[in-house]
């Protein structure tokens, strides 16, 4: 037995050392970073000897490698044999699911989009909501990868998730029917002054290749000048949002990526056969735009081709590895980041550091305040609210609390159409100077 449990300790140790090596390496650290490992060996070793019971050194490992991969992004992860396992069953059992893109804040699922009139969006789940637990199970240790799993099943089934809003004083609970994707990810209408507008909600494949017949359309139709509308838009790999650039850059770096050297990896350049157009060009983001639109919306801006309006995205942009360990465990490792053709880091370990910037904010923090103000506190409208797992508060009856749920996503969504309505507004004002092309705030 002690046999056994030392070569754990000799194994995870080691396996410590190269993992630690990695992600020091990849964030900058000191060398000095190494000496820290005599802690988690020391750790390792007392709990061996003087926990309480006998400890099972199995539970032990998996524990503190799921801790330091969970401590680098939050798109690392460490998955046993077992847990990998469930996952590979959950996908072949069904992959509808109910319109949401995930992260973590604070080491807690974050919901960063809902899909436009997707199902979750139709239950009243709104971007910012915490996740806290699917179908009863508490999902805290869970990685991103698990719980998007866990969210999946069969067209028509049911889901239940927990959800902490800020806005709430306690976790309340959501059931929604899942269904494939039914909505069109890409829409567009012509505004008038002669503007298309192109609404980009998904950046698959055949995401990208809606966007480009439907942009060929507008300027058939005669569009002068266009909107590229990005807001919510947070799914599709990084080579789409490249592609979406394309259609819009003739020559030029769109993005590259960045290892843990400093060396670029991959550097993604336009490719003139793909251009479509050079129109004048307003690019909408906001905190719901992720991923490979922030790529696009970042080529866009620094590449001086589009002014970008809007709220700061989020700022999600990482290559993942995927590494088969003999055990039958699996590590996902982000092992470079991407880049703007100026610069710009896409995804910063200090959140507020990530993300693309508007050329022009809209609305402004005061703005947004007194948007909130004017939505919840006046009496107007009463829409019909989100299909809900009704709980009894604690001052009311189910009836009540129902339509205090009703009033609140009323609010809620007359509050989201005014800032909508001044993102186009601001986006339709650059249009209409001559030089809407290329001036920008400062």
């Amino acid at each position: 037995m002690f046999h056994h449990k030392g070569k754990l300790i000799i194994f995870l140790s080691s396996f410590l050392i190269v993992l630690y090596g990695v992600s020091a390496a990849f964030y900058a650290r000191d060398d000095d970073a190494y000496k820290e490992l005599s802690v988690f060996i020391n750790a390792l070793s007392r709990i061996r000897s003087d926990y309480v019971e006998e400890p099972d050194m199995n539970k032990v490992q998996e524990g503190a490698l799921r801790g330091l991969l969970d401590a680098l992004d939050p798109y690392c992860s460490f998955l046993s044999k077992e847990q990998y396992s469930d996952l590979q069953k959950r996908k072949e059992n069904g992959k509808a699911g109910i319109g949401l893109v995930l992260s973590k804040r604070s080491d807690v699922v974050y919901v960063v989009s809902c899909e436009r009139d997707g199902p979750a969006a139709a239950a009243g789940v709104r971007p910012g909501d915490y996740m806290i637990a699917i179908d009863g199970n508490q999902i805290e240790d869970k990685s991103i990868l698990e719980a998007d799993s866990l969210l999946r099943g069969t067209p028509g089934s049911k889901v239940k998730i927990s959800l902490f809003r800020n806005s709430k004083s306690k976790v309340f609970d959501v059931e929604i029917n899942r269904s494939e994707q039914a909505a069109s990810p890409v829409n567009y209408k012509m505004l008038d002054g002669k503007v298309g507008f192109l609404s980009v909600a998904s950046l698959s494949e055949s995401s990208v290749e809606q966007a480009k017949v439907k942009l060929k359309t507008l300027i058939s139709a005669g569009a002068e000048k266009l909107i590229l509308d990005l807001r919510d838009c947070a799914e599709g790999a990084s080579a789409n949002g490249s592609e979406l650039a394309n259609y819009f850059i003739r020559s030029g770096i769109l993005y590259y990526s960045q290892n843990r050297q400093g060396e670029r990896v991959l550097v993604v350049e336009a490719n003139p056969e793909k251009h479509i157009t050079d129109l004048p060009l307003v690019v909408l983001i906001d905190g719901s735009t992720a991923g490979a639109a922030e790529i696009a919306a970042g080529a866009l801006k620094d590449q001086k081709r589009a002014t970008v309006v809007g709220e700061k995205s989020f700022g999600s942009g990482a290559d993942q590895k995927t590494i088969h360990l003999k055990s039958g465990a699996v590590l996902i490792l982000s092992t470079a980041k991407h880049y703007t053709p100026g610069g710009k880091v896409i995804q910063d370990e200090v959140a507020r550091n990530g993300g693309i910037s508007p050329d022009l904010e809209a609305p402004d923090d005061e703005t947004r305040q007194d948007l909130a103000v004017e939505s919840y506190y006046d009496d107007k409208g009463d829409a019909p609210g989100a299909r809900r797992v009704v709980v009894p508060s604690e001052n009311g009856s189910p009836a009540q609390a129902e339509k205090d749920d009703r009033d609140e996503a009323a609010k809620y969504k007359q509050f989201q159409e005014k800032i909508d309505k001044i993102q186009i507004e601001k986006a339709l004002e650059v249009l209409s100077k001559p030089n809407a092309l290329v001036k920008k705030a400062a």
